[in-house]
């Protein structure tokens, strides 16, 4: 890499204790930017170990200064201000862009210039196609059914087996490009999101503005989605908080009440459900009895999330 004078994209990258994943991701930048003019810029929410890293390894990435554990969407705000280029990719720093993905992703662009974002799809390590890659607005009823199907908080347009691009909800935060001049004009994430669900909120917003968001299922990202910790009790009560912050942000006071209960309700089956899983399966106990201790850490702790998060944004 080397630095870029006029970059025809800006790469945004929120750091969090995330060392064993900066080089794979900034080498798979590289590569599926071959064509693209392109900056990096990182922010170190976490202990500093990651700008330290960067740095020393990765000097052409710009470098924001930390202000400590500020949060995904304010971390993004801050590398938004300093970003040079007419679209921002951001991308989480255990997500690994295929080969030639951004190039794509930046060629779709300029064939369809009157959307406000663009993505593509997540994969795991293993290659399955992440399945929230495309969610919905969600509504309270969308919360009440995903009690027994998830389904509905994971719609958003666009088919799994989709070869062609077309429009969906919402793109998944890890990895989705939006025009910088879009960004600006509805002020970025809301800071008052942590984490979690603020990139639905943020589409709420672009999308009540007329734009519309697409997809070229061409283009792919391999994520390591929640670095190993998706099954933790803090994660799903941030997971949670982010949702209840949202449905008390855009839902009526009832509609919000009905949110709640079922997210209640949600991790009350799960957390009863994943150790009968673990007798029945018991290569897959551990993983199971993890997300019953998560689970049941959302339901004792139901005070930190029922009203989304506070003024400093952290519930905890």
């Amino acid at each position: 890499m080397s630095v870029c004078p006029d970059p025809e994209v800006s790469v945004l990258v929120v750091a969090y204790q995330s060392v064993p994943f900066l080089a794979e991701c900034f080498s798979s930048i590289a590569a599926a930017a071959r064509g693209t003019r392109f900056e990096i810029l990182l922010i170190d929410n976490g202990d500093g170990s990651s700008e330290a890293f960067t740095r020393a390894q990765f000097p052409d990435v710009r470098i924001v200064a930390s202000e400590g554990n500020i949060g995904f969407g304010a971390g993004n705000n801050r590398l938004a201000r300093h970003a040079r280029a007419p679209r921002l990719l951001l991308v989480n720093p255990d997500a690994a862009p295929m080969p030639g993905s951004i190039d794509r992703l930046v060629a779709f662009s300029k064939q369809r210039p009157e959307a406000a974002a663009w993505g593509g799809r997540s994969y795991s390590p293993k290659g399955d196609l992440d399945p929230a890659n495309f969610m919905a607005l969600p509504t309270p009823g969308d919360f009440v059914v995903s009690i027994v199907d998830s389904s509905p908080l994971r719609r958003g347009g666009l088919a799994p087996n989709a070869v062609e691009p077309g429009p969906v909800d919402v793109l998944n935060g890890g990895f989705m490009m939006v025009r910088t001049d879009v960004w600006r004009a509805i002020g970025g994430f809301d800071e008052g999101f942590f984490l979690y669900a603020e990139e639905i909120d943020l589409f709420e917003r672009i999308r009540s503005r007329g734009d519309i968001v697409l997809v070229d299922p061409g283009v792919g990202v391999v994520h390591n989605t929640g670095s190993g910790q998706s099954m933790s009790g803090s994660r799903l009560i941030y997971l949670t908080t982010g949702r209840m912050h949202y449905a008390r942000k855009h839902f009526s006071p009832l509609g919000a009440w009905i949110t709640g209960c079922a997210l209640w309700l949600t991790a009350a089956k799960y957390a009863a459900i994943a150790p009968l899983l673990a007798r029945l399966k018991p290569h897959d106990a551990d993983r199971l009895r993890q997300l019953a201790k998560g689970w049941r850490a959302v339901l004792n702790e139901r005070p930190r999330w029922w009203y989304g998060y506070r003024r400093t944004g952290d519930p905890r």
